[in-house]
């Protein structure tokens, strides 16, 4: 499974979704009502889809939505279509950091450091 995926699981899990684009946003926002729609017949994907949205912290449960949504986007053209329109967004390569719940003090985030850091 690529990164690509999962990172696309996650955000439909409900993870990371605030530093997208206005577009990326909204088509996620499309595909987490098909995906609610797809795996509506389907309980062990519509399982995978509520546990991930339950807890996105959870990278089992996300990994599962994520293998859940390949298997779809093979025969669901719509599926398919949406997750293409969002992957550009979560090129490898690209970093998103979400800092959340009770955070106090100085968060540092950085990337390819090469040399040392002092802060």
């Amino acid at each position: 499974m690529d990164e690509v995926t999962l990172a696309i699981a996650a955000a439909v899990a409900g993870k990371v979704g605030e530093s997208l684009t206005e577009s990326a946003k909204d088509a996620l926002k499309r595909l987490r009502r098909v995906l609610r729609e797809r795996f509506r017949g389907t309980p062990d994907a519509q399982a995978a889809l509520e546990a991930a949205q339950d807890d996105p912290d959870d990278q089992a449960a996300v990994r599962e939505l994520a293998e859940h949504i390949t298997v779809t986007e093979v025969d669901d053209a719509e599926v398919k279509g949406l997750t293409d329109e969002l992957r550009p967004h979560f090129s490898a390569g690209d970093v998103v950091n979400t800092v959340n719940g009770d955070v106090s003090g100085n968060v540092v985030q950085a990337r390819d450091i090469h040399g040392g850091i002092r802060l």
